[in-house]
């Protein structure tokens, strides 16, 4: 049962409190569809079922766009995609879109003079394209004309593919070299970005659903995931996330009233160490290369086997860093410097005691 918050959180108290159960069992009144058809449409969506890089050119008012920086906005613009023919074909297809801004840190002028967006697709438009199945999705752009803020893409979309190696509790992401030209057909640059994959589809894939519930804390998620999610988060020195207010993070509801922490939006990793990423300094630490382990006590259970299968993956995981073109050599060397770094602590049962369990968190949630 998610709970009414505790005054240890320093956070005023919701009322009524919320219950995942009571969700839960007025969501199952409904004819519930097949899982196993829901996982294999899921599983089998063409724009994730390939590593290969994907090519092609957005166009679209981005002036009118770039001046949408309201967070609560919903305004839609039209724009066009437009790709090679595919294999035997001769006419390039142009494939109309929606385009909305989203995010919070990025949306912000200062911060990022090209806004990031979210694509929405027409069901009949993107039949036998590699789009086929989707209706809405999130492409992280990248936010400056910039070689280091193309880095940075290339940097958190690696971080996104070792989450796939790690657990299918995570979502998958597309890496796109993207040609944007605006309206009147002047070139606006080609830059990365890559697009990140529906929650429903994570949801479906792995037999849940995702509803939008607020208020979590440790003691209602499964332990042995919650461990995994925790670790995971401590690996890529990422503190800038909440199960309770769900930032950065999505909770799956499985069968078995099973509560399944999702993590995603890595950007303030130190893995992927971008320049203006800082921690937030309530956690006291000097930069997001600081690592700090922020799961809860009652998951201290899991951590060694959790530990145990992110260290058997290392090879894999380092292996992935050789496999984008476009990533420095330097960035490359840098993300598996840190990355041995966590597993010279996991490997050691005492570093493993100081830096992980003795320093879970013994506040209900976070």
């Amino acid at each position: 049962m998610i709970r009414v918050i505790r005054a240890t959180l320093g956070i005023v108290a919701l009322a009524p409190a919320l219950c995942l159960a009571q969700k839960a069992d007025s969501a199952s009144k409904k004819k519930p569809a097949d899982p196993a058809k829901l996982l294999e449409k899921a599983a089998a969506l063409p724009l994730f079922s390939s590593r290969a890089t994907l090519e092609f050119t957005l166009a679209a008012d981005f002036r009118a766009i770039s001046r949408d920086r309201d967070t609560l906005s919903t305004k839609r613009y039209p724009g066009t995609i437009k790709m090679a023919p595919e294999a035997g074909g001769t006419d390039s297809l142009r494939i109309p879109v929606q385009l909305r801004t989203r995010g919070h840190f990025r949306l912000l002028q200062r911060n990022c003079p090209f806004v990031p967006l979210r694509v929405e697709f027409f069901k009949d438009s993107v039949k036998k394209t590699p789009f086929d199945g989707q209706s809405g999705l999130k492409l992280v752009t990248h936010c400056r004309n910039d070689d280091r803020y193309e880095q940075y893409v290339y940097a958190e979309e690696m971080v996104y593919r070792v989450h796939n190696l790690v657990t299918p509790l995570s979502f998958r992401s597309r890496l796109s070299s993207v040609a944007y030209t605006d309206t009147a057909g002047k070139s606006l640059g080609k830059f990365p970005a890559f697009f990140i994959e529906d929650e429903r589809d994570v949801a479906r894939r792995n037999g849940g659903k995702i509803p939008e519930l607020r208020g979590a804390l440790f003691d209602d998620l499964d332990a042995k995931e919650g461990a995994k999610f925790a670790l995971y988060e401590f690996m890529i020195g990422n503190t800038d996330w909440s199960i309770y207010a769900l930032h950065n993070v999505r909770i799956l509801a499985s069968e078995g009233a099973r509560y399944v922490p999702v993590a995603y939006d890595f950007d303030f990793s130190g893995l992927v160490n971008a320049h203006y990423a800082t921690p937030d300094p309530r956690l006291g630490l000097r930069d997001v290369r600081s690592r700090l382990y922020r799961g809860g006590c009652t998951w201290n259970d899991h951590i060694p086997a959790a530990a145990a299968e992110l260290l058997a993956l290392k090879p894999a995981i380092l292996a992935v860093y050789d496999s984008v073109p476009g990533l420095h050599k330097n960035s490359i060397n840098d993300a598996k410097y840190y990355l041995n770094e966590f597993f010279k602590i996991v490997a050691d049962p005492r570093e493993l005691k100081y830096s992980i369990i003795d320093r879970c968190k013994r506040d209900p949630g976070v």
